[in-house]
C-alpha cells in the first residue's frame, strides 16, 4: 500500500514542476492569442490530471490509516495538503492568465466587425479552449463507446469459450456412451452365440431323448407280438398273452377265440 500512495505522490511532484513551468512561461513570454490558448488549454487538462490524481490519493491514505497507522497517516496527509495547495493555486493562476487572455482580445477587437465562427483567429481565447474541450469531450465519449464495445466483446468471447467448453465436454460424454453402447453390444453378441450354442446342443439332446423313446417303444411291441421271432427249448414259439389289447388282432388270439367260442357251441349242444 505504501508503494502505491508514494508512486501517486511522485507523479504529483511532477507535475507540479511541470505546471509551475507552463505557468511562467505564460506570464512571461509574449504568444499568439491562439497559441496562449491552446497553452493555457494544456495546463488546463494537466490541472485535471493532478486533480484526479489527487482523488486517488485520498483514497490510498484512508488504506493507510489501517494498515499503517495514525503516524504514517499523519505525514502522507501533511504532503497530500501541500499538493492541494498547489493544485488550488495553480488553478486561480490560469484563470487569471485566461481571464487577461480574454480582456486583450476584447481590446483588440474593440469596435471591430462581425466575428467569423468558422474563422478561429476571430474567436476568443475563451471560445477557443471551449471548442477544445468540447471536441475533448466527443472524444472521450467516442472513446467510452468503443471501451463499451470492446467489453462486449470480451463477453461474448467469454461466453462463446464457455459454450465451447460444455459442448466439448458433451462430445467427451456422447463419445464415452458411444464406447459404452459399443461395449455392451459385444457382450451381447457373445451372449447370443452362447444361447445359439446352448439351443444347438439342447435340439441334439432332445433328439437323442426322442430316439431313444422310439427305440423303448419299439422294443416293447416287438417284445410283446413275438417279432424277433425267438424259440423255445422244445422249438415252439412262446405263448402270446391274449389279453392285452396290442394283442387282440394277432393270428393266433383270433384262431383261440374262435376255437375257444366252437368249444362253447359244441358244449351247449352235448347238454341239450
Amino acid at each position: 500500500m505504501s508503494e502505491e500512495i508514494q508512486y501517486l505522490h511522485d507523479e504529483l511532484e511532477g507535475i507540479t514542476k511541470e505546471l509551475e513551468k507552463s505557468i511562467k512561461e505564460l506570464g512571461k513570454k509574449k504568444m499568439k492569442p491562439d497559441a496562449k490558448a491552446e497553452k493555457i488549454a494544456a495546463v488546463q487538462d494537466r490541472i485535471q490530471r493532478a486533480k484526479d490524481i489527487y482523488s486517488n490519493f485520498r483514497v490510498e491514505l484512508r488504506d493507510v490509516l489501517k494498515e499503517k497507522g495514525r503516524i504514517a497517516y499523519t505525514e502522507w496527509e501533511e504532503k497530500g495538503h501541500a499538493h492541494h495547495k498547489s493544485i488550488n493555486k495553480f488553478t486561480k493562476d490560469v484563470e487569471t492568465l485566461q481571464q487577461k487572455l480574454e480582456d486583450e482580445e476584447e481590446k483588440a477587437k474593440a469596435g471591430g466587425g462581425p466575428k467569423d465562427k468558422k474563422d478561429v483567429n476571430t474567436w476568443k481565447g475563451s471560445e477557443i479552449i471551449a471548442e477544445a474541450k468540447k471536441v475533448q469531450d466527443q472524444s472521450g465519449a467516442s472513446l467510452a463507446r468503443t471501451q463499451k464495445i470492446v467489453e462486449s466483446c470480451e463477453t461474448i468471447g467469454t461466453e462463446t469459450n464457455i459454450a465451447l467448453r460444455n459442448q466439448t465436454e458433451q462430445m467427451k460424454n456422447t463419445n464415452a456412451d458411444i464406447v459404452g453402447v459399443d461395449m455392451r453390444l459385444n457382450r451381447a453378441d457373445k451372449v447370443i452365440r452362447d444361447i445359439a450354442r446352448r439351443l444347438a446342443t439342447d435340439k441334439l439332446i432332445l433328439c437323442l431323448v426322442i430316439i431313444l423313446i422310439v427305440a423303448i417303444v419299439g422294443v416293447i411291441v416287438a417284445s410283446s407280438t413275438n417279432a424277433f421271432g425267438s424259440g423255445s427249448e422244445g422249438g415252439e414259439d412262446d405263448p402270446i398273452d391274449c389279453s392285452l389289447d396290442i394283442t387282440q388282432t394277432t393270428r393266433e388270439c383270433r384262431a383261440k377265440r374262435e376255437a375257444e367260442a366252437q368249444a362253447r357251441a359244441e358244449a351247449a349242444g352235448v347238454s341239450v
